[in-house]
């Protein structure tokens, strides 16, 4: 009977442990991949270009000129950045933030014909880009 009050000390401790553990763990939240709750969730416009090395200065610098003063004149728009690849030197993509798919959308058909006109004659040539858009899935930081 000795025997059996001395096992029942050990277990007793041991198992109430257990539980306050498994309560402990069951109410921690634990971070999962969610989607943020927002109705109107950020988009990134990709375009991707080829453009010969020799004329990417230029390049930049009227698309900095011309296309960024429209772009961010509109509602939504957050960024803009233009990025090299390493492996394809003659590869320039531009990444443009906005806060939501609609307001990068709002943006009239005729004002971007006519940017893209005026682009063209400045750089006295047309690129014609690959385009994707993309609207957020998930961050790290959606609660």
């Amino acid at each position: 009977m000795n025997q059996l009050k001395q096992k029942f000390s050990l277990i007793i401790p041991f198992a109430l442990s257990l539980m306050v553990g498994l309560a402990v763990l069951a109410f921690t939240p634990i971070a999962t991949a969610q989607t943020p709750a927002s109705a109107e969730l950020p988009a990134v416009e990709w375009l991707k270009f080829q453009v010969p090395t020799a004329q990417q200065p230029d390049f930049i610098a009227q698309d900095a000129a011309i296309w960024t003063p429209v772009l961010s004149s509109y509602p939504g728009f957050q960024t803009k950045e233009i990025w090299t690849n390493p492996d394809r030197p003659d590869e320039l993509v531009i990444v443009i933030h906005w806060d939501s798919f609609a307001d990068w959308q709002a943006i009239p058909k005729n004002v971007l014909d006519r940017t893209t006109e005026k682009f063209y004659a400045a750089m006295n040539a047309e690129y014609t880009p690959e385009a994707t858009g993309f609207r957020l899935a998930w961050r790290s930081d959606s609660e």
